[in-house]
């Protein structure tokens, strides 16, 4: 599974859902959300579909990030400052814990649901929302 083809549906998919569902907290760009304090949750799905992932703290700590196949990304690809990073430890967990945002139950929900229908089954789920059927 090439992992920027996986990046740009994991992109594609939260818009989906941010357009249909709705998210409080979260923005309508994956970039935005994703780069704003919900950046572990982006590491939890890349982890998802590259289990030998390993998590990565920027050394400001104030970004996580995936280390996959000797290389780091997130919700904008590759990036460019390796160097930057540590593999994250029991500390650094703690902290993205206590600082970094958790998307609602619901969304999560949501949105595990599409992104397994998109990138398991390889369909799309961008159906539209049935119409209520008027009352009789």
């Amino acid at each position: 599974m090439d992992i920027i083809e996986t990046i740009n549906k994991i992109n594609e998919t939260y818009e989906y859902v941010y357009d249909t569902y709705g998210f409080a907290y979260g923005k309508p760009d994956p970039n935005e959300t994703f780069m704003s304090g919900f950046c572990y949750e982006y590491f939890n799905i890349l982890h998802r579909f590259f289990p030998s992932a390993k998590l990565m703290m920027q050394n400001d700590k104030m970004h996580c990030a995936a280390l996959i196949d000797d290389d780091i990304y997130d919700v904008m690809g590759k990036r460019c400052d390796k160097l930057n990073f540590h593999e994250a430890t029991g500390a650094d967990i703690e902290y993205i814990y206590k600082r970094f945002g958790m998307f609602p139950l619901g969304f999560k929900d949501i949105l595990n649901i599409c992104l397994r229908k998109n990138m398991l089954i390889k369909s799309n789920c961008y159906t539209k929302k049935r119409k209520k059927q008027p009352q009789i």
